[in-house]
């Protein structure tokens, strides 16, 4: 039967695996319409600090630009959209035009240098496309075309440490014929460096031009220009005008998809035998009949293990008071990622929604701030609390307050570096206004049904006086038994976890929301299997405080999860790039994969724990005593 379901999720991924809503509404221009093309930001695959393309000082600035309105996700990813006097007419190609001529001053003309060395591309955007540096990848004995988004605003020789300027960029803009109007399908920017401070166009053929040497400290006159050519590509519908972007080879995600299925097996087995055997075999001796309460005693006093702590196992738990609004915040993230891959599964969160995914999460996270107060409320009520006002409010500022201090830490040396990755003044208002006024109210009124719930009945009664805990194996203790327990789990997601990092940290797209929902439900399965069997091995060790353990257990994977994201740093971003090195670099790293880790520990944490909740409440629920 778990064979067949693996099977199923992965006919399932094969059909939602590149499916997606390309817009809502194609636009259509005819022929000698004006296009517009935006420009962005700069960004670097090996430097996580984006900056806003008209905040670089060596660039052409308009006299008046125009400030579209952005959306959350795409201010907090760091966008930074705005006009530009670049002229693109339907169907016209431009052999060269200028764009203007300015003189850069020394300190510009070293940031540029620098900024070149990184390895930073810009990005511009034509209907809604971002501007693509192209690549040929082999695909069944052929190669076809694949984008990588942005291009280089330079190139540096490493051998020589010398750094040149791209001040042309030939522009390609693919289209296909709709009725008497055409489509955009294609943007391709094929960028080059060209010594050239005439003020004119520079001849583009010559065989004797010579590269634009930057990064000295000295004025540099630099002229920019461009060139047009609109080709008709009818190889590619508008509908399906993002997939070369988002090709990728699927082999990668199989192998990871096999691996974690081979895993899972070997852990349903394992669970298999301890409820197929020893569970029966220890069950079976409450289940027979005995002739006298003395005789069962008797019975129960030669056994060990889990069966000895049915008096204290439901105890409350220490600090149940921070236990149950943690556990409710984990039960809103969580929620919050199931309908966002959800949505993103069903091809809403569309590429050229730009911030889609960072929005949805958002507001998501907002709404499900009611499931957060009902379950932290209801928890805390069992556990025997009284002021739910005082858990509401807990509930939804703990993890909140934590995660927005990590961000405000980060964002005041985001500031200091001029990043377009810092968080405007109104967007910080904007996001305390929707706490107030929407996750606030909801949490509140979550906790207030939560509490009114009649409490979990307890299979067994607890004894007035603790069950002193025997000296543990040294498998159990702390530091050992939260690297075994997180082990597994890990093993499953590393192979897709490299992916979203690379699309986090690398701006590429990642849109394999099929895969995603098939790891993630193998991740469920063996994070909740892992947990049962560590808080298995707890009880029969004689160990009845487990509620903290079963949450730490469940997210002990994410230890492994920051490890990896600090490997994938070192290995990744900074491979060969030994002079992008810094204090900030590293800690906008550090500080968002803390902040991905939080939320993945408090994902994974939920799973452990209520996986164990049910199982401890199942096996005493079987057993006969009064």
């Amino acid at each position: 039967m778990r064979s067949l379901c693996v099977l199923t999720l992965c006919t399932f991924a094969a059909t939602v695996r590149a499916f997606y809503i390309p817009s809502l509404s194609p636009q259509t221009y005819a022929p000698g319409a004006r296009v517009p093309l935006q420009v962005n930001r700069v960004f670097s695959e090996h430097v996580p600090l984006p900056f806003a393309y008209y905040d670089l000082p060596f660039v052409c600035t308009p006299q008046e630009i125009h400030w579209p309105w952005l959306n959350i996700g795409e201010v907090l990813r760091g966008d930074r959209i705005a006009s530009s006097d670049y002229e693109l007419t339907m169907g016209q190609n431009t052999t060269c035009q200028v764009l203007c001529t300015k003189t850069l001053s020394r300190a510009a003309n070293e940031e540029a240098g620098r900024l070149i060395a990184q390895d930073y591309m810009a990005e511009w955007l034509v209907d809604k496309l971002p501007s693509a540096t192209v690549y040929l990848r082999p695909l069944d004995k052929e190669r076809v075309k694949s984008y990588d988004p942005g291009f280089r605003i330079g190139d540096y020789d490493a051998s020589q440490k010398r750094a040149y300027l791209n001040n042309h960029v030939t522009l390609h803009i693919l289209y296909e014929t709709h009725g008497t109007g055409r489509r955009i399908v294609g943007f391709e920017a094929y960028p080059r460096s060209i010594d050239n401070s005439s003020g004119k166009c520079p001849d583009l053929d010559s065989p004797e031009t010579e590269p634009l040497l930057v990064g000295t400290n000295q004025e540099t006159r630099v002229t920019y220009s461009y060139s047009v050519r609109w080709i008709n590509d009818p190889s590619v519908h508008w509908a399906h005008r993002w997939d070369r972007y988002l090709s990728t080879s699927a082999q990668v995600h199989w192998y990871a998809i096999f691996n974690s299925a081979i895993i899972i097996l070997l852990l349903s087995g394992v669970v298999a035998v301890i409820l197929m055997r020893m569970l029966n075999r220890d069950l079976a001796i409450f289940a027979r009949d005995v002739g006298s309460e003395e005789e069962l005693r008797d019975d129960i006093e030669e056994t060990s293990g889990w069966k000895l702590l049915h008096g204290d196992v439901f105890r409350a738990p220490g600090y149940g008071g921070l236990l149950a609004p943690l556990l409710g915040t984990t039960v809103q993230v969580m929620y919050t990622a199931i309908a966002t891959v959800v949505l993103g599964t069903l091809g809403i969160l569309s590429p050229s929604y730009r911030g889609g995914l960072l929005t949805t999460g958002i507001v998501m996270f907002m709404l499900m701030g009611s499931a957060a107060g009902y379950y932290s409320g209801h928890l805390y009520r069992t556990w025997g609390g009284k002021n739910w006002f005082k858990n509401a409010l807990m509930t939804a500022i703990l993890v909140p307050l934590l995660l927005v201090a990590i961000e405000l830490v980060l964002n005041a040396f985001l500031w200091y570096r001029s990043s377009s990755a810092a968080m405007p003044f109104s967007t910080l208002v904007l996001l305390f206004v929707l706490w107030t006024f929407i996750e606030l109210p909801l949490t509140m009124l979550g906790a207030w049904f939560g509490f009114r719930r009649q409490p979990y009945s307890e299979p067994m009664r607890t004894n007035a006086i603790p069950r002193p805990i025997p000296p543990q194996p040294k498998y159990l203790n702390w530091p050992l038994s939260i690297l075994l327990a997180g082990s597994l789990p890990f093993s499953v997601i590393f192979i897709e976890m490299f992916y979203v990092l690379k699309s986090i940290w690398q701006d590429a797209f990642y849109y394999e929301y099929g895969f995603t929902v098939i790891i993630g439900v193998i991740l469920a399965v063996t994070v909740c299997e892992t947990t049962v069997i560590m808080v298995w091995l707890l009880l029969n060790s004689g160990h009845h405080k487990w509620w903290w353990r079963s949450f730490v257990y469940g997210a002990s994977s994410s230890l492994y999860f920051f490890i990896y994201s600090l490997v994938f740093y070192y290995t990744r971003l900074r491979a060969g790039m030994p002079d992008t090195a810094g204090f900030i670099p590293a800690l906008t790293f550090v500080l968002h994969s803390l902040l991905f880790t939080i939320v993945y520990a408090l994902c994974t944490g939920s799973m452990g724990f209520f996986a164990a909740y049910f199982f401890i409440r199942r096996i005493y629920s079987m057993v006969k005593l009064s």
